[in-house]
């Protein structure tokens, strides 16, 4: 059984041996671990995302699109009117509106008057504590 030893983050699982099979020469390579923290990634879960795909449909889709492109990525947030929406998507206000009521009632979106949140645990960019603070910020949004 590998032994582990935790060491900032890094494990040691123990070692591996590595076969050319060219030459035939064995290679013993150790097993390293380590675990990468989430600060500068954007995580985005495509399969809530492509479940939805089948129920937007190709407008609603460039709608959700555009959100996604234009939010700011430090805040998930859109500042826009559903009217503005429809005018820079090119997809009707009420295409729009159904839009946005599929992706709240499915949760992926909060909203207030002339803004959008994204969900954290969909669309997240930066450090775990800043991802729980987006997360409460997204249960306030939409009060």
């Amino acid at each position: 059984m590998p032994k582990q030893q935790k060491e900032n983050s890094t494990l040691y699982v123990g070692q591996d041996i590595w076969i050319n099979e060219r030459t035939g020469e064995k290679i013993t390579a150790n097993q390293i671990v380590k675990k990468t923290p989430r600060n500068g990634f954007m995580i985005t879960y495509l399969s809530a995302m492509i479940n939805l795909i089948d129920r937007l449909g190709n407008k609603k889709m460039q709608v959700v699109k555009y959100i996604l492109e234009n939010m700011d990525k430090s805040t998930n947030t859109l500042i826009i009117t559903t009217r503005e929406l429809s005018t820079k998507t090119n997809v009707s206000k009420p295409v729009v509106l159904d839009t946005l009521k599929i992706l709240e009632d499915a949760k992926i979106i909060a909203r207030r008057t002339g803004a959008i949140m994204i969900h954290s645990d969909l669309v997240h960019r930066g450090s775990e504590e800043k991802e729980k603070y987006l997360l409460a910020r997204f249960e306030e949004f939409g009060e």
